[in-house]
Parts: structure tokens; C-alpha cells; sequence
């Protein structure tokens, strides 16, 4: 049976993954790993090299006992993907979320709410896009003031919030080709979002594609 392993910085996304696992009944076996004071301690003091050596170590343990592993953080993100570069079984979850919205023309809409997103989010996209040969012309929506409410798990009310910051960013901005949820925490607003012009893409179900392609398995 194929295996994947998580490497979470926020202990709801366990419930997250396994509901989008469930759903699309498929007999893959999960394994979670939490580590919400690696993200606390990354906005405390960036990706220092004692964080960045225990993060690898557990990403490369992971990627010795399963099919594929997971990052689902996108301030860590970074560290995943140089693990990746030398086990091509890792991989970093807004990956193939940006990789989705290079195939869109116009400004890309990147929302964030947690600061310590921004600048690896944005380096992501640049690297995706000068991969994709194709210039980069992004604005960003801060939902900062959605944050406590998923802390609380509040996710109704984090979802909505987000969405009201995204519709109101969406109607001073012109030109824009799709909405980036830059955190996989940020998918709860996309139910709210249903109403846009333009494609609004979350990171998990994008990732979760990208394993299954990865393992072989087919979703049916």
C-alpha cells in the first residue's frame, strides 16, 4: 500500500489533509508530523541553521519511510524545497499552486496572512515564473486580521474574512488572472470566493494532484 507523510506547522491541517484523502476515497496511508512552535519560531527568527537542520532531518527521515512527503507550510516551504533537489519524493505544497497560476495572463492576486509567508511565497512564484519563461506581475492582499480566528478555529469566520479582504483588493485592481491562497490554512475561503470572475486557487487540492501523479495512483 502507498504511503505519504506530512510535515505540518499547525495541527488543523491533520483534519484537513485526511477529509481530502477520505473524499477521494483513497487507500493511501497517512502519517502526520506537527511542529507548531517551527513556524512560531520562524516569525520569531526567520529560517535560521538550527531550524533548517532539524527540519531536514525530520523531511528526509519521512522521505526514507514513504512514497511521498508533504511540507504544508509555506513559511518552511523554502527548506523543503532544497530537500527535494536530492529526494525527489519531498515536495512543497504552494509548488504546484504557483505552477497553476503561471498559466494565467494578467496581475496574480497573492493572499497572505501571516507576514512570514510573504517573502518565500513571493520568491516561489518568481522562480516559477522565470521557470515557466513568463514576467511576474503580482499584488498582494494582506489578511492579517484573519489570522486569530483560525487560531481560535473559527474557520467559518477566518474564511469569511479572508474573502471579504480578496473581494475588496479584486475590486480596486484591474486585469488580474486568478487569486493565489498562499497558506493551505487560507483554502477555507474559497467556498466564499465562488462568486469571482477569475480562478481562485488554494494549495491543498493542487498538492494533493501532485502526490497522487507522483505515487501512481489514480484518484478513481
Amino acid at each position: 500500500m502507498k504511503s505519504v507523510a506530512f510535515l505540518h506547522t499547525a495541527d488543523a491541517h491533520i483534519a484537513t489533509f485526511d477529509k481530502l484523502f477520505e473524499s477521494a476515497a483513497l487507500d493511501i496511508v497517512r502519517t502526520h508530523a506537527a511542529h507548531p512552535e517551527w513556524l512560531s519560531e520562524a516569525q520569531k527568527s526567520g529560517l535560521s541553521e538550527d531550524l533548517r537542520a532539524r527540519v531536514t532531518a525530520l523531511l528526509i527521515d519521512q522521505a526514507r519511510c514513504s512514497d511521498a512527503v508533504l511540507c504544508t507550510c509555506s513559511t518552511i516551504g523554502p527548506i523543503a524545497d532544497q530537500v527535494a533537489a536530492t529526494h525527489k519524493n519531498v515536495f512543497r505544497i504552494d509548488r504546484p499552486l504557483m505552477e497553476r497560476a503561471s498559466q494565467h495572463n494578467g496581475s496574480i492576486l497573492v493572499a497572505i496572512c501571516v507576514e512570514s509567508t510573504l517573502k518565500p511565497t513571493i520568491d516561489l512564484l518568481t522562480d516559477v515564473f522565470e521557470g515557466n519563461g513568463k514576467v511576474l506581475d503580482y499584488k498582494i492582499v494582506r489578511c492579517d486580521a484573519a489570522w486569530p480566528h483560525f487560531w481560535a478555529g473559527e474557520m467559518e469566520a477566518f474564511g469569511t474574512k479572508i474573502a471579504s479582504a480578496i473581494k475588496q483588493a479584486c475590486e480596486a485592481s484591474s486585469k488580474l488572472g486568478c487569486v493565489v491562497l498562499a497558506q493551505a490554512s487560507m483554502a477555507a475561503a474559497q467556498p466564499y470566493l465562488a462568486d469571482l470572475e477569475i480562478p481562485v486557487y488554494a494549495s491543498p487540492s493542487a498538492a494533493l494532484d501532485t502526490i497522487l501523479q507522483s505515487i501512481n495512483t489514480d484518484k478513481s
